[in-house]
């Protein structure tokens, strides 16, 4: 947990730092996503799907602020469903023309269904680490492609592949 919270403080400051590089590029990322449940949580699912929105703006050459939303599901297994809205906040470094690195914290809102049964709703904080690789369509337009495993407390833990179009202003 000291090691999380250190890289937390350090992406704070160096995010800080970039402040007075500021160009004011912002992106709108919309995006879907395959969803691969890992640890105990792939006892009660299976693959799922998500769509998710996030907003983007520049604050250094090659950093990025993140705030990303929007709703998810796995598929029923043992007849339990998983569904949940994520909203993080991360950033993301860019290492070599258009490939990153990327680092997410925040809140998944789980509810989780049992087929004839019970239904139950809870918040789960979590945080996320993967790499991905933009590719400029246009000046206006690029895809993006990532893949990141999303560790969250209680087991919610998953590893997904995400495909979106960002429309940059």
């Amino acid at each position: 947990m000291k090691t999380l919270i250190s890289l937390f403080a350090l992406m704070i400051v160096m995010t800080s730092m970039s402040f007075a590089q500021f160009d004011k590029s912002m992106a709108v990322d919309a995006a879907f996503e395959l969803n691969f449940p890992m640890s105990s949580l792939s006892n009660g699912a299976s693959t799922g799907w998500a769509t998710t929105v996030r907003y983007e703006i520049n604050v250094g050459q090659n950093w990025v602020l993140m705030l990303t939303t929007g709703y998810g599901a796995f598929g029923e297994s043992n007849k339990t469903t998983y569904s949940y809205v994520p909203l993080v906040l991360g950033t993301k470094l860019y290492l070599y023309k258009g490939w990153y690195g990327m680092v997410e914290t925040g809140y998944h809102f789980y509810t989780v269904d049992v087929t004839g049964g019970s239904s139950s709703s809870k918040s789960e904080w979590g945080f996320g680490i993967g790499t991905g690789w933009e590719i400029p369509l246009s000046n206006l337009l690029s895809l993006d492609l990532a893949t990141k495993y999303q560790y969250n407390v209680d087991d919610l833990s998953y590893w997904h592949s995400r495909a979106g179009l960002m429309f940059k202003f």
